[in-house]
């Protein structure tokens, strides 16, 4: 038995354990990038509006409303209605083995993509309106997964307060798991906005790859 007492086989065991656990933490910090671009492009892109911060896009929505200007309610409350909708449409499907909802997210980011790459990134106002309802839906549904996975990927105001409040009282708590989410959100968006301007039509494919990436770095843990 080596020095410590504990069998080389079960060290090995423990490590193999542990392993899949932090790389279990790629899957938050990607679906977080994920948000951040596509946030950014239904932005700089579709119309003005986010596709999963409702309470910015409540407040733009007022304010077409109170202007009377039917251009600046619409995309708020199309990206609103569709996010709820995104919600919705996660919690009535039958929940079931990983990655099982992330896959809806997929596909309906695929459909993104290819409308985004088919108007080479200039879409018109109708299909903006529609990718940005297909952008606001994978987000909706993007954040009932999270809520399963007890993160937080597209509504950081509560994670940005948890993580002052922790590092004003001087509380352990989640803070630099909040600090990374964050930090890939505001990542996410900034390597998209590079690429609206270098690549523009390639945009959505780095929302893509961050939801494979989520995907593949969260297996089901082994008996």
């Amino acid at each position: 038995m080596p020095a410590g007492g504990r069998p080389a086989g079960r060290r090995s065991r423990s490590r193999a354990r542990r392993a899949p656990a932090r790389w279990r933490r790629v899957t938050p910090l990607s679906l977080a990038a994920c948000a951040g671009v596509v946030d950014l492009i239904a932005i700089v892109g579709l119309g003005g509006a986010f596709a999963s911060v409702v309470t910015g896009n409540l407040v733009t929505a007022g304010l077409g409303i109170g202007a009377t200007n039917n251009h600046a309610f619409a995309a708020p409350a199309i990206a609103v209605a569709a996010y709820a909708a995104g919600v919705a449409l996660a919690l009535l499907v039958p929940r079931v083995r990983w990655p099982g909802h992330l896959l809806v997210e997929l596909a309906l980011l695929g459909a993104l993509t290819a409308g985004w790459m088919a108007t080479d990134g200039a879409p018109g106002r109708t299909t903006r309106l529609l990718l940005l309802a297909t952008g606001s839906l994978a987000m909706g549904v993007q954040s009932v997964v999270a809520r399963w996975l007890h993160e937080s990927t597209t509504y950081l105001t509560g994670t940005l307060t948890g993580a002052v409040h922790d590092l004003v009282t001087g509380r352990e708590g989640t803070r630099a798991a909040a600090i990374g989410q964050l930090t890939a959100l505001t990542a996410g968006a900034t390597v998209a906005a590079a690429l609206l301007t270098a690549a523009r039509w390639s945009a959505p494919l780095l929302a893509l790859l961050l939801l494979v990436a989520a995907i593949t770095a969260r297996r089901p843990a082994r008996a």
